[in-house]
Parts: C-alpha cells; structure tokens; sequence
C-alpha cells in the first residue's frame, strides 16, 4: 500500500484539478449536509451537474476517487464516507457519467445503526470495496439520473 505522500506525487494534472476541486467543494457540501439534509443537499447538487449522458469510464472514475479521498477526511474538511461520495458522484456526473450515489446501513448492533455511503458506476463501486453492497444493504435514493439527450431540461436548448 502506498503512503499519502507517494500518493500525492504519483498525481497527474486531472487528478490535481479534482484535489483543487474538492478542496473547495468539499466543506460547503458538509455544511449543507448537515444544515438541509442529504435529500435538499443531493437535489442541489443534481441540478448543477445534469449534463447529457456520456460515456461511463471506470478507470477515469476511480482515478477521481483517489483523488477525492485525499482532500476528504482529513481533519481540517472532516469529510465522511456520505460528503466525499456526493462530492465524487457530483464530479463524475458533471463529467456525463451515470454514476450512483448509493446508502446502505448493516444490521443494528447493540441498538447501534451503521450506515454507510458510496458511488458506483455500472453497478461497481468506484470509491469502495467491490464487495460493499454485501456488507451493508442498500437504499433506494431515487436521485435523479443524467439525461439521455443533448436536449437541455425542460425543454430549452
């Protein structure tokens, strides 16, 4: 396993952009998590990528992942597994990619929930283990999906 800062240096000049772009999304989409709620935090953000569908492409998609992953959870942005996730699917998305933001919660331990949440793409997890869905069931969120057309929403375009 590689140590952060051979991570870092190992960056190339698209991964940086997602690192800058992070730094500054990152704390905003944790503060709206957690003043209006992942439903009104997810809509918004849906509404500011939806892009014509494109061509989903896995290896770029992980690529965003890593490098996501390095700006969130550090102490000074706190991101946990549900901001990095819609920060990643609101990037791939604003990319044309379909990629879903999936929840999921294990059974409850000693009257304690886990919950947990992660971004797929053809239905593989893009910043998780490939077995996650195993781990902990799933949710139907419902959100929405990237357009199908060039078509602009609502008719306009």
């Amino acid at each position: 396993m590689r140590t952060r800062v051979q991570r870092i240096r190992a960056l190339d000049a698209g991964q940086w952009r997602v690192v800058a772009t992070s730094v500054v999304l990152l704390a905003p989409i944790q503060l709206m998590l957690k003043s209006r709620g992942l439903k009104w935090t997810a809509a918004q953000l849906a509404a500011r990528s939806d892009r014509p569908l494109g061509k989903n492409d896995h290896a770029k998609a992980v690529s965003m992942a890593e490098a996501v992953s390095l700006v969130a959870g550090r102490k000074v942005v706190g991101a946990l597994c549900l901001g990095r996730s819609l920060l990643l699917w609101y990037l791939l998305r604003r990319r044309g990619m379909d990629a879903e933001l999936v929840v999921g919660a294990k059974a409850p331990v000693d009257d304690t929930w886990m919950a947990h949440a992660w971004v797929e793409l053809d239905s593989q997890p893009v910043n998780d283990v490939a077995d996650v869905r195993d781990v902990y069931g799933s949710f139907d969120l419902d959100l929405p999906r990237l357009r199908t057309s060039s078509a602009a929403p609502n008719g306009r375009g």
